[in-house]
């Protein structure tokens, strides 16, 4: 999926696309307006669309002098489902935060970035994540158990493409490792503390190692 197209979800169609802009905000759109976001698109599409949805009800159209107004219908029985596809972005960076909880101490920070948190993906990208962790503890080179830590990583890589359906890409820093980064001016730390979306700790801890 692109989280930057959820309508593109369930539509592939321009009805999704104007849906997408009248649910972004709870304000009035002419066509002009919703056109300028959509600068692919031509007006007339757009107002075709836009009779079609204010004949189902779930646009409401007004007429302020010679000029037509748009907005969703937040009454309509629809409007939940529509409002909720508008919010996957959100609705994944909270899953994200609740699952991460769980992690406790081991986990000092974690981010969405990438195309995810620019909002330019397409329907082959990657969901990136960049994690942070406490420096482990020495491991007896004889103990062959399952390592905790990897088991996490490896269900939050599952989880990530269940609920998207994109592969997820986890970049893993141990705290000492991002040291480092920090000191030689990694790039990638700099795209996570200018783009990066945060789901666990906080930026201004990682902006300050």
């Amino acid at each position: 999926m692109q989280l930057n197209k959820p309508f593109a979800t369930v539509t592939p169609t321009l009805d999704g696309d104007v849906l997408g802009v009248l649910a972004s905000a709870d304000v009035t759109f002419t066509i002009s307006q919703i056109q300028r976001i959509l600068s692919t698109v031509s007006g007339e599409g757009i107002r075709k669309v836009l009779t079609r949805l204010t004949a189902q009800g779930v646009v409401l159209n007004d007429q302020v002098g010679r000029t037509n107004t748009y907005r969703l219908n937040t009454e309509h029985l629809a409007a939940e489902p529509i409002m909720a596809l508008s919010r996957l972005t959100a609705i994944l960076l909270e899953r994200l935060e609740a699952h991460l909880e769980g992690w406790g101490e081991d986990l000092k920070y974690a981010a969405v970035f990438g195309s995810a948190a620019t909002g330019r993906m397409t329907l082959d990208s990657d969901i990136d994540l960049f994690l942070v962790r406490a420096c482990p503890p020495d491991l007896d080179a004889q103990d062959d158990s399952p390592d905790p830590w990897e088991q996490r990583l490896t269900e939050l890589a599952r989880l990530v493409t269940a609920w998207t359906g994109n592969d997820a890409r986890v970049v893993e820093y141990t705290q000492r490792d991002l040291a480092a980064a920090a000191a030689a001016d990694e790039p990638l730390l700099r795209d996570v503390a200018e783009q990066g979306l945060t789901v666990a700790g906080t930026r201004a801890w990682f902006t300050m190692q």
